[in-house]
């Protein structure tokens, strides 16, 4: 199966590297976006200082060797019963969201696909007004699955789901685990885009270029062999269309090559060239 990827520019044929966005920089702000909710927020601060009471009694003792044991767990106990009567809920999930949205994006990459490649919308907004092109890749190529040492979840092509249920992660105490179906998620007004994406973790990326004030983009490089089809748009410069065919001839002469065209009483229409 092909699974298409618009595209404004021609930049990708000078290097057959793509990038894969994170989720400040996608053109939906709530992409990637979770709800974030303590599991049981009534007892969520006892459970911390239980869990962290023993281990900073001990380290307590090791660095302070003369203080008396009871004194110690007297001292840590007290400390703990102050952190639970004054640790806030509400404020500790904005803190776990905050956190989460740095960690994803310094991690996590999108790379948007579609099924659909004659769609007026996407050729609009995607693939600059026609002027660019939209690439098919093969869908069972080894670019789309999971290579060694990828984080759960990272590497495979998966459909989207479009729902207007946002995704909730649960926060135990210290323990935040996203869901799979967060980065497989979109609201229902996009679902016309018929999108299966696959995440990268970003510091496996081939390259890196820094941007001054905005995140970093971060490149993959695609295989030759797992592009099967190219289709020009109709207002492509015959300037970008000759560096296509020319970066299609050197390393990937199999490429078929296609266009998008408006038929009357029919709509748009991949076509050969």
């Amino acid at each position: 199966m092909l699974i298409y990827k618009y595209m404004p520019t021609v930049r990708f044929f000078t290097n057959f590297k793509i990038r894969f966005t994170p989720p400040g920089d996608l053109n939906d702000p709530l992409e990637l976006v979770p709800k974030i909710c303590l599991r049981d927020p009534d007892n969520y601060a006892r459970a911390i200082t239980a869990r962290n009471l023993e281990p900073a009694i001990m380290r307590y003792q090791i660095e302070h060797p003369y203080v008396p044991q009871e004194k110690v767990r007297a001292l840590l106990t007290s400390a703990a019963q102050q952190l639970e009567g004054s640790m806030d809920p509400q404020e500790k999930e904005r803190e776990h969201f905050n956190s989460f949205m740095r960690v994803t994006n310094q991690n996590v990459g999108v790379l948007s696909l579609t099924t659909d490649p004659s769609s007026a919308p996407m050729w609009a907004h995607y693939a600059d007004t026609y002027r660019g092109l939209a690439v098919g890749f093969d869908s069972d190529s080894n670019f789309f699955r999971p290579n060694k040492g990828e984080p759960e979840n990272c590497g495979e092509l998966v459909p989207v789901d479009y729902t207007n249920t946002p995704p909730v992660v649960f926060v135990d105490a210290g323990t935040l685990v996203p869901p799979k179906e967060l980065f497989f998620t979109k609201a229902e007004c996009w679902g016309y885009e018929k999108e299966s994406r696959v995440i990268k973790f970003l510091p496996q990326a081939q390259e890196v270029i820094e941007v001054p004030n905005g995140l970093p983009i971060h490149l993959f490089e695609v295989p030759p062999d797992a592009i099967k089809e190219v289709i020009f748009g109709f207002r492509m410069s015959p300037e970008d269309r000759a560096t296509v065919e020319a970066a299609l001839a050197n390393r990937a002469p199999h490429v078929a090559l296609k266009k998008i065209e408006f038929v009357p009483n029919v709509g748009l229409q991949v076509m050969d060239c």
